[in-house]
């Protein structure tokens, strides 16, 4: 294979650079862990890595298969910084896979992979702009659920988890209150959450301190 010439070698990193730079532009808007520079960086790193191990080694020994898997490891760490868990909930995890991705660009813009890189990044771009705001209305057609709070009056705590639910894409159907015994109890129907994220939810709610219990009630699902 002839090794190409330092001006295209330069052009591919520039590639890889500018993906990486349009990804990390995008995490940078929405305030997340990893962002411009992070992303630059990653895929940068990535595909002079890469164009390394591909063409710096004199002879037939070169092998840059080996050195895109040492990437793809390497990757994994700085992911797992851009993940933050607080309670039963983890963020960031979207943004630990937009700097794999990114990671991914550097490789194949290093490989000379022009297209494939640049359709990717397009690819990835529409990802993590668009399906974010589709969720709701995709999870829409879930089965409703029915839940019960039991809780003690004036401290928020309806305010709070109606704005945990529609934060992960919840749909509040109905709601009926009643007093007993100095408690409330809430029956809440909601759609639009698997069992996960209502699970996530409730155990956020859950661990204050007004709440005495969160039931499933009868009646879930259509």
């Amino acid at each position: 294979v002839d090794t190409p010439s330092s001006l295209e070698l330069i052009g591919r990193l520039g590639l890889a650079l500018a993906l990486g730079a349009v990804l990390g532009l995008e995490r940078e808007t929405r305030h997340k862990t990893a962002g411009l520079r992070t992303h630059s960086l990653v895929a940068l790193g990535a595909a002079l890595f890469t164009v390394a191990g591909a063409y710096g080694v004199i002879g037939d020994q070169n092998d840059p298969s080996r050195v895109a898997a040492q990437v793809v490891t390497g990757i994994g760490f700085i992911g797992a910084g851009a993940m933050i868990r607080s309670g039963f909930t983890v963020t960031g995890i979207t943004t630990a896979a937009t700097l794999w991705m990114a990671a991914a660009f550097g490789v194949a813009a290093a490989m000379g992979l022009y297209l494939v890189a640049t359709v990717a990044g397009a690819m990835t771009l529409v990802v993590v702009v668009t399906f974010g705001p589709l969720k709701p209305y995709v999870l829409f057609r879930r089965s409703r659920r029915r839940f019960e709070i039991h809780y003690r009056p004036g401290s928020g705590t309806l305010d709070a988890l109606f704005g945990g639910l529609e934060s992960v894409g919840g749909r509040i159907m109905a709601v009926a209150t009643a007093e007993r015994n100095g408690e409330r109890q809430t029956t809440i129907d909601v759609r639009g959450l698997d069992e996960v994220e209502l699970t996530k939810v409730l155990a956020a709610i859950a661990d204050r301190e007004e709440v005495v219990s969160i039931d499933h009630a009868p009646g879930s699902g259509d």
